[in-house]
């Protein structure tokens, strides 16, 4: 009996254990559609990254009318969101060497 109750703890414990985190994929594709400004309060969030290494924010215009908004995701990891006229995240790109394992 103390066999089968240590059995199913290890079960149970193996299968809450996978990781929570989502991917850089995961993540920049589950802004799109959304509002710049929830992206903006992340990147100011009193526990962001951005924050920890005193990030300045920078945005740039595109050739089509959008603009983007730069992201700092981690060391060497930019997420630049194109953002429409409507202030609507509509892609991103992954930029910087940090990136390239996510």
């Amino acid at each position: 009996m103390h066999i089968i109750r240590l059995l199913l703890l290890t079960v149970g414990m193996g299968a809450c254990s996978f990781s929570q985190i989502p991917t850089l994929k995961e993540y920049a594709e589950g802004l799109i559609g959304q509002n710049v400004a929830v992206i903006q309060a992340l990147t100011e969030g009193p526990n962001s990254y951005a924050t920890r290494i005193g990030w300045q924010e920078k945005t740039y215009t595109l050739a089509n009318g959008h603009w983007v908004y730069v992201h700092p995701d981690r060391p060497n990891c930019e997420i630049h969101f194109e953002v429409n006229g409507e202030d609507v995240i509509v892609g991103y790109t992954p930029m910087g060497s940090g990136c390239k394992y996510q």
